[in-house]
């Protein structure tokens, strides 16, 4: 297999580990050794992204984009007694970074709370070795797909806890916010938490302070690794908010593209938020200079250690890079993650009924004088008071019987359960026992509804985004994120919720903190470009293609799916409830399948 730009083991201090180590691909090298000179974290990292220390019997390292210096750093190596006393360590620095830890021989590996950098493990020749990717895993330990988890990969909608499934049989992922610990004996490991979300009481004026402050730490760690920095700048307000931080003192490179969608207006906004950075080099491209959506896939090398939506982009992105790496670039930041920081969920309603039930009403009628809003199924929600395990339940139940539910997903703990026709009997049966194992002991990711749903969102993008940069790293280039920064998060969770989420403003929290660094008539901005029409283009040119794929698919070899539904859809015209929902979802998992599965 090929693991793309970075990867790494961390492996614990036994001599059966040198030979694992031995066992990775000819690019690994060793990065990190532990005191008694055998390998602790081996791999491959991208120059300026690993910083490490040592002091007696500790060896402590951050792996990624950390604002720590080596003074930092050797500080925290000289006092740690205890791997398990490391849980502020993981807020201290901005950035985004793996940590690893090894003192006196036991382990701790640890990613970020949005699961954008996460961390699996598994069992090989007896010794527990963890890793960023699981495919590095499995290809140690014998590369053999689970496929239950695979079977879940083509639904649409996957509930808590099931996004944290391996693909691979014998390898385990540590959830987001959590870390593994491994004994010195290398054997036994277990899974702790380190992350909580912070009280949701911060006002939202303080709030706003702190999260400019934040940003700016964010981009100042990118910044101290590189002055080569792009950016997207798609006049939104995620991305053109880092490029406005990072072009206060430093000359950037900010690229929008434009096409001739008369709904996409971000050339327009983007041009009123130039205006205002001088040291901003703004670069307009045309849509017809990247593949079109939905091109460029039948010979595809999927570089995702898991299926991913962002597998579908591969064409896009690697155009796109090579336009910012033309530019000079070695870092390009987006603004990946920033709706589901900034925006909050509606689900914080059900609280807030509970809380402040005439500001609620007030709100919900707002809401439905703007949306076609379900009164009837929006006060059912909103008014049942089940528990995460018996919405799941309920949901099952729901989805074997064929009777709908009436409630409004908005306001409820997730989305419905769907199986698409074209699974298999053999593959429904799977999702369903998968369903059903999950549901006996399903639990949320916060005690309310509005804050699990906030941590959800958050961790579906932290997948998401991981996948993106798998896809487009490359020597001397990578993709950033830094609204999926920990800090970042910490700060937008802090926000009361009723400023956070609300019907008559859109992202106040972003505003309010950019105000002093943006044009006001830019942060009037309330439209949002969603490429339907460029989707819809796209399909219409490459239907053929598509189909070609599922005359020879590799899901239907495994007995997954049935493609003669998948085939129907390639010879209809593009519909979003259609075509922009399941079908890229079972695209993207039969174009990982077919490169990753052989």
């Amino acid at each position: 297999m090929e693991f793309g730009e970075q990867y790494f083991v961390v492996l614990p201090d036994h001599p059966r580990a040198v030979a694992a180590a031995d066992r990775l691909p000819p690019d690994a090298t060793p990065l990190v050794s532990h005191r008694s000179g055998r390998p602790c974290l081996a791999g491959r990292i991208p120059p300026g992204q690993l910083l490490q220390a040592r002091a007696g019997e500790t060896v402590l390292a951050v792996v990624g984009i950390c604002s720590a210096t080596q003074a930092d750093l050797d500080a925290q190596a000289a006092r740690i007694t205890d791997p398990a006393r490391l849980d502020g360590l993981s807020l201290r620095w901005s950035g985004s970074y793996h940590l690893i830890a090894s003192v006196g021989g036991r382990l701790r590996v640890q990613g970020t709370a949005s699961g954008l950098r996460r961390i699996s493990h598994g069992t090989v020749d007896g010794l527990t070795v963890a890793a960023d990717r699981t495919d590095v895993l499995a290809d140690l330990i014998g590369p053999e797909p689970d496929p239950g988890a695979l079977a879940l990969r083509l639904l649409e909608n996957l509930p808590h806890p099931l996004p944290e499934r391996s693909l691979w049989k014998g390898v385990e992922t540590v959830p987001p916010g959590s870390w593994l610990s491994v004994p010195a004996d290398g054997r036994g490991p277990a899974v702790h938490p380190w992350w909580q979300p912070p009280p949701a009481e911060l006002p939202l004026p303080d709030a706003a302070v702190a999260l400019h402050t934040e940003l700016s730490a964010a981009v100042g760690a990118r910044l101290a690794r590189t002055t080569r920095l792009t950016g997207d700048f798609s006049g939104g307000l995620d991305s053109t908010s880092l490029l406005a931080l990072a072009a206060k003192d430093t000359p950037v490179v900010g690229f929008t593209m434009a096409n001739d969608d008369q709904a996409d207006d971000d050339l327009h906004w983007a041009g009123i938020a130039a205006a205002g950075l001088p040291h901003l080099r703004h670069v307009v491209f045309g849509s017809d200079e990247v593949p079109g959506f939905f091109g460029g896939l039948t010979d595809l090398t999927a570089l995702t250690d898991e299926p991913s939506l962002a597998v579908l982009s591969t064409p896009r992105l690697h155009a796109m890079r090579e336009l910012a790496v033309g530019h000079g670039s070695t870092l390009h930041l987006d603004g990946l993650g920033g709706d589901q920081a900034l925006t909050g969920h509606f689900a914080s309603y059900h609280e807030l009924l509970r809380r402040h039930p005439l500001m609620a009403l007030r709100r919900l009628r707002t809401i439905r004088l703007l949306s076609r809003l379900d009164l009837g199924a929006s006060l059912r929600t909103l008014l049942d008071g089940s528990s995460y395990r018996s919405w799941f339940t309920a949901e099952l139940n729901a989805l074997t019987t064929g009777r709908a539910r009436r409630r409004n997903r908005v306001f409820d703990w997730g989305g419905g359960l769907a199986l698409p026709d074209w699974l298999t009997p053999e593959a429904s049966d799977l999702v369903l026992a998968e369903l059903r194992a999950a549901g006996e002991h399903a639990r949320p990711l916060a005690p309310s509804r509005g804050r699990h749903s906030d941590l959800a969102a958050v961790q579906d993008a932290g997948l998401l985004v991981r996948s993106l940069h798998q896809v487009v790293g490359r020597p001397g280039y990578g993709g950033s994120s830094p609204f999926l920064d920990d800090r970042v998060i910490a700060v937008c969770l802090a926000v009361r919720p009723e400023e956070r989420v609300t019907p008559w403003e859109f992202k106040p929290l972003i505003k309010s903190a950019m105000a002093a660094d943006l044009p006001r008539r830019f942060l009037e901005r309330r439209t949002k470009a969603d490429g339907a029409m460029i989707a819809a283009e796209g399909f219409a040119r490459h239907r053929l293609e598509l189909d070609r794929i599922w005359q020879t698919s590799r899901l239907a070899d495994l007995g997954l799916i049935d493609p003669a539904p998948l085939r129907e859809l390639c010879r209809r015209p593009y519909a979003g409830a259609t075509h922009g929902g399941r079908m890229p979802v079972a695209l993207s998992t039969e174009l990982w399948a077919r490169d990753r599965l052989g």
